[in-house]
């Protein structure tokens, strides 16, 4: 089993498994792509292999990120070159380890299940896709008028690539909007956009929240991530620290480091044919 870089979700057996459709959920700006990133970086480090579909940032937008997550500085900051000499050097130290990392990103338009599919075929490690909805359709469901099969194909292509290549597939999915309007923001199962075949070929479901951007009174430093279905093991939350301006999830009360790097190169998908 991968390991997640969140203790209790690995204690409770909620790691990365070759086979599994994992499925993590949210609302916009509630900090999906950056536990992820999170995860990446994780994983990587810990010498498996990670393939990123990005649909919706560029990979130069995404590095940014992992490199204001890694030397823990401002994103805004690092954006506007506005680092102090200190920073400049957890920049340059955060930039040499990330360089690395065994991690490829896909963020050409329109990538869909086939690019993918050739994309692990004999290969080993972890998938991640952000978002799902973004994905192009495979061929069969292109004709489909409603928007619900089309997301099922998907789900249903993303559990079989993960089943047939021995892999495991962690996809970034949108809640609906009906979370916003509730009295209890806390997102349920049913909360899923677009398919209720999400929650049933996923064997975990992931939700996670910010409870800050729903009551200014609240920390804005805390986030919740809510285990929903977990095919073989525990359900619960999970209490979360965040920083916003870096990008940054550790587990709530935790000081854990992130994990030392293996020797192996980050490849862009212009320079790398396989994994």
């Amino acid at each position: 089993m991968a390991p997640t870089g969140l203790p209790t979700l690995d204690r409770w057996g909620c790691g990365f498994r070759p086979g599994e459709l994992v499925i993590l959920a949210g609302r916009p700006s509630h900090g999906k792509t950056a536990l992820a990133l999170h995860m990446a970086r994780v994983l990587a480090g810990a010498g498996h292999r990670v393939w990123m579909a990005s649909l919706e940032m560029s990979k130069q937008a995404l590095t940014m990120r992992w490199v204001a997550s890694e030397a823990q500085v401002d994103l805004l900051k690092l954006r506007g070159a506005q680092l102090t000499a200190v920073e400049y050097t957890r920049v340059s130290q955060a930039m040499g380890a990330l360089h690395d990392l065994p991690i490829t990103i896909d963020d050409h338009a329109g990538v869909g299940l086939a690019d993918i599919r050739r994309a692990v075929v004999g290969q080993s490690g972890v998938v991640i896709v952000d978002y799902l909805q973004l994905l192009r359709p495979p061929q069969s469901a292109r004709d489909y008028r409603n928007r619900v099969q089309e997301v099922g194909a998907i789900s249903r292509g993303l559990k079989a690539i993960a089943h047939d290549a021995a892999v495991s597939v962690l996809a970034l999915s949108q809640l609906s909007r009906a979370v916003e309007s509730r009295q209890e923001k806390a997102p349920q199962l049913s909360d899923l956009r677009d398919s209720g075949e999400l929650e049933q070929d996923a064997d975990q479901v992931w939700m996670l929240w910010r409870p800050h951007l729903y009551n200014e009174h609240e920390d804005e430093h805390r986030a919740v991530l809510k285990v929903a279905k977990h095919r073989n093991g525990p359900t619960g939350t999970v209490e979360l620290w965040f920083e916003p301006s870096q990008g940054r999830f550790r587990e709530r009360g935790l000081q854990d480091p992130l994990p030392p790097v293996h020797t192996a190169r980050t490849r862009s998908r212009e320079a790398a044919e396989t994994w």
